[in-house]
């Protein structure tokens, strides 16, 4: 019997700590000036021929109620006019096991009869090279009216549901590595409204045709490149989340306010304080990398982790719910690049 308990604890502990754990590897709400060419902006890079049709930042940022990336910025604007760039941003580090999620506010404002279909965002392998993977395809079915579909590396699946133009929605790419040869998984999932607490049990189409990848390396947005079927149709993407795991991608709470370089690592004052339940918590990054944020009581026994990604240099906003918890002291840890400060909350119900 003890040892039955001691293996259920065992289980328990590893499934904490694989949550506790899962990464937020990429975060882009393009908090950037309007720009002609996204290229040279925030890490993005060309790869390919430069031409005249670039992907571009316009103003406002896209919204969607409850997502993490919601009214951030501005957005990244693909015209499709005729064959433009194509721009690559790598991840602060590779997925190689496990799954990539890649989550995305998406907004489509024409469908001109010039194109059919096409693809405008992906995956590249953390190989090298341009092996453009996990494809979100468009497939123009009227002026207002498109399909989605996902492409792994051969073949495009796609489902039937009618979506339209002029409204935005959460789109979510992931890649699955499964043991074996050749059958590793991509999915797409796509919500008009809602952000789902869990991963669904159905995506909405997904594709395991041939050629597995070892792992996932950057994130791609082509503007018609080496393609004619998105010709003229005007779509933009904005609140990139890559992770993981669900909770690191879809769920991210982590709001980037600012990419302006702060003069020092500090963590702010949680707000309002005394809070109930609910209180921001603000903190500047000079640097990039890993970062934490801890929730202790007032024992010092850690209570919940709210951040545990990657991130670039900036300033960043999150919330913490303490619906769950009694009244009374905590304390918040912030640690990145061997750097750590803390504050106390005093929460009052």
């Amino acid at each position: 019997m003890r040892i039955f308990k001691i293996l259920i604890v065992s289980v328990l502990l590893m499934q904490f700590n694989s949550d506790i754990f899962s990464q937020n590897v990429f975060k882009d709400d393009f908090i950037y000036p309007p720009v002609d060419s996204l290229e040279g902006t925030g890490g993005w890079y060309r790869s390919g021929v430069n031409t005249s049709y670039n992907i571009k930042v316009v103003s406002p940022g896209l919204t969607y109620a409850g997502y993490a990336g919601t009214g951030l910025g501005n957005t990244a604007y693909l015209s499709n006019s005729g064959e433009g760039d194509v721009l690559f941003h790598n991840l602060s580090s590779a997925i190689t096991s496990g799954a990539a999620y890649m989550s995305f506010m998406l907004r489509i404002d024409s469908l001109p009869g010039t194109m059919t279909q096409g693809y405008c965002i992906c995956y590249n392998p953390n190989t090298g090279g341009t092996n453009l993977n996990t494809r979100m395809y468009i497939k123009r079915l009227t002026g207002t009216t498109f399909n989605f579909g996902i492409y792994k590396s051969y073949s495009v699946s796609y489902n039937n549901t009618v979506y339209n133009s002029n409204t935005t929605y959460l789109v979510v790419l992931k890649y699955s590595i499964v043991s074996g040869a050749n059958n590793d998984s991509s999915k797409i999932y796509v919500f008009s409204s809602g952000v789902p607490a869990t991963e669904p049990s159905s995506p909405l189409a997904f594709a395991t045709d041939s050629l597995d990848y070892t792992g996932q390396g950057s994130v791609c947005l082509t503007n018609n490149y080496a393609q004619t079927g998105l010709r003229g149709c005007s779509i933009k993407i904005d609140g990139i989340r890559i992770g993981t795991s669900w909770s690191s991608s879809v769920l991210s709470s982590v709001r980037q306010i600012s990419n302006e370089i702060p003069s020092s690592f500090s963590l702010k004052q949680n707000y309002p304080n005394p809070f109930n339940p609910v209180t921001k918590i603000s903190y500047e990054l000079p640097n990039s990398g890993p970062v934490t944020l801890k929730i202790y009581d007032a024992l010092g026994n850690e209570i919940q982790t709210l951040v545990n990604e990657s991130q670039i240099s900036g300033s960043y906003e999150t919330e913490w719910d303490a619906s769950g918890f009694a009244s009374g002291v905590y304390y918040c840890r912030l640690e990145s690049r061997g750097n750590s400060l803390s504050r106390s909350m005093i929460l009052v119900k």
